[in-house]
């Protein structure tokens, strides 16, 4: 079979692919806490039109970045052969701990916003795996991006708050 006697695959690489989300919500709706009836519940929320709850994720102004093996030795651990792999798999495994659902919102950092994990792994796990718009688990992290952005809110959807804890660990 000859090339021209193949479907050709059309494709357009001289663009990088560009997905945006916006967060709009349900801010319409959002209200004081009480009960709506039909065992229909409004969570609090803090802010006028932010339905959810903000938490803010930064990492240490001290946190070295000349490498991947000084980060390593931050956190606690023995650098391997391959330490920039080895720093990712630490991201993942955080980010699959954490008690969020596989994408949030990302609104603009705040010093009033909670600080649930102040550890420098979580800040990474969520740093290295957000936009300017939405965070996402499954995402790879993007280690540079991370050091670039130093702090992000996420707006966690009242379904999943009851999940994060009350304090600070």
């Amino acid at each position: 079979m000859t090339m021209r006697e193949r479907c050709p695959l059309l494709h357009n690489m001289s663009a990088p692919p560009r997905s945006m989300a916006k967060y709009a919500g349900l801010a319409d709706l959002a209200g004081s806490a009480g009960q709506l009836g039909a065992g229909v519940h409004w969570l609090p929320f803090e802010g006028i039109g932010v339905f959810g709850t903000p938490v803010r994720f930064a990492l240490d102004r001290e946190l070295p970045w000349k490498s991947v093996e000084e980060v390593l030795e931050r956190l606690g651990v023995v650098a391997g052969p391959d330490p920039e792999q080895q720093l990712a798999a630490l991201v993942n495994a955080r980010a699959d701990e954490l008690p969020l659902p596989d994408g949030c919102a990302v609104i603009p950092a705040k010093a009033e916003h909670r600080v649930l994990w102040p550890d420098t792994l979580s800040a990474l796990a969520i740093l290295a795996k957000c936009s300017s718009h939405i965070w996402l688990r499954a995402k790879s992290p993007a280690l540079n991006a991370a050091l670039a952005r130093r702090a992000v809110t996420l707006l966690v959807p009242p379904a999943f708050a009851r999940r994060l804890p009350k304090e600070t660990p």
